[in-house]
């Protein structure tokens, strides 16, 4: 989430949630309160956040852009003292943006992000050189792949310099991920197969320190795999969590992409239905919706269901299967012996990035090429395992 909203959702199967948040017209007012009195920077930002999540689970996009780009233009100049509290309002800032397809500011959200913290903090403090990966990240789904990997290069080679073992691994992912999905054509195919070994490496042998990271890299191996036709990977990891007692938490192995067409308005009977008219450039405003499911004790997905929603949702269905078709790691059982089970929230958007324009026109204009946007807004309290009733 952008800071810590919740949102309710019904009782599927006979099993409790407990959720416990602040309305829109509370978080509007404790901000209007805050800005009111001249409370501190740091006091107003979390005041924002809060506000700005609201008004995001809400489906008021354009609304938490507004709160946060106001309480940042008020206090970036406080930077220097509250690095932290400034490089969240840019964060929050750059995933809304994605979600509204703005491509150019979240590039520049992320980028004021990292600049805060790197202007505030010592170059080899962890949190500038994860901000820096997250500079990389932002280049890959803007398409300069380049960029990112000589991003992710000099991170890893800077951390490791200043013996931070788990931020160099993590660089390392990111660059031997993204080379993995280059192609399999002509020099990107050596360049795929020579991450996969990396991946390998990684997991085989894993950086003294961040021998977590080696979990990632063999999970990436086996879905790699199993896109290939092999399970036995993604069996053996699933054996090895039940014979260990399982996970505390929620731990992704699997799962199928969801599946959009390359081009929409040739291919719109393959993804909702034939509905042409739905994959236009002008139907990709306000269009979300909060998906929950449960994860069970054997680490599969039960009960998938949409909470809430806005627009058209013929792409919903894409969503869902997505969804069912993940695989968890097993569940650690309580001290009583109980299964427990975890249960999800995620926002999903439709949109697409606003396009840069070379004809003279000062409209803004949506490429006809669709995404969803997804982000984890899972109550607060979902890592406390809820026991069936009875």
């Amino acid at each position: 989430m952008l800071a810590g909203s919740a949102i309710a959702a019904t009782e599927p199967a006979n099993r409790e949630i407990v959720v416990i948040g602040q309305s829109l017209k509370d978080t509007q007012k404790a901000l209007a309160d805050c800005i009111a009195r001249g409370c501190p920077p740091d006091e107003e930002i979390r005041a924002a956040l809060a506000h700005a999540e609201n008004q995001f689970i809400t489906g008021d996009y354009r609304d938490a852009k507004t709160t946060l780009n106001k309480t940042a233009a008020r206090n970036r100049k406080h930077g220097g003292q509250y690095p932290i509290e400034v490089s969240d309002l840019f964060r929050a800032s750059s995933r809304i943006a994605e979600h509204l397809g703005e491509g150019k500011q979240f590039q520049l959200s992320v980028l004021d992000m990292r600049d805060t913290l790197k202007e505030a903090l010592p170059a080899e403090d962890a949190r500038v050189l994860v901000a820096q990966i997250e500079v990389g990240d932002s280049r890959a789904k803007l398409g300069y792949p380049d960029e990112a990997l000589r991003i992710y290069k000099d991170v890893e080679v800077k951390a490791a310099k200043a013996n931070l073992p788990r931020v160099t691994a993590f660089a390392r992912l990111r660059g031997l991920l993204l080379n993995y999905g280059r192609g399999d054509e002509g020099q990107y195919a050596a360049i795929k197969q020579k991450a996969r070994d990396g991946l390998s490496d990684m997991a085989q042998k894993p950086i003294v320190g961040a021998e977590d990271m080696a979990l990632v890299a063999e999970v990436a191996l086996a879905r790699i795999e199993r896109k290939e036709g092999k399970g036995q990977s993604t069996e053996a990891i699933i054996r090895r969590f039940a014979e260990s007692g399982g996970a505390d938490r929620p731990i992704l192995l699997s799962a199928e992409p969801i599946k959009l067409p390359d081009n929409p308005r040739m291919n719109a009977d393959k993804s909702v239905g034939g509905n042409v008219l739905a994959l236009t450039a002008g139907n990709f405003e306000d269009r979300w919706l909060d998906v929950g499911f449960w994860v069970n004790s054997n680490g599969l997905v039960s009960d998938v269901e949409i909470l809430r929603s806005e627009g058209n949702l013929d792409w919903a269905k894409l969503v869902s299967e997505s969804i069912r078709s993940r695989i968890y790691a097993p569940l650690k059982k309580t001290d009583k012996d109980a299964s427990p089970a975890f249960y999800m929230v995620e926002r999903y958007t439709y949109t697409a990035r606003y396009m840069d324009e070379t004809t003279g026109t000062r409209i803004a204009r949506r490429s006809p090429q669709p995404r969803i946007e997804r982000i984890d807004i899972t109550p607060e309290n979902y890592d406390k395992p809820v026991q069936p009733k009875g």
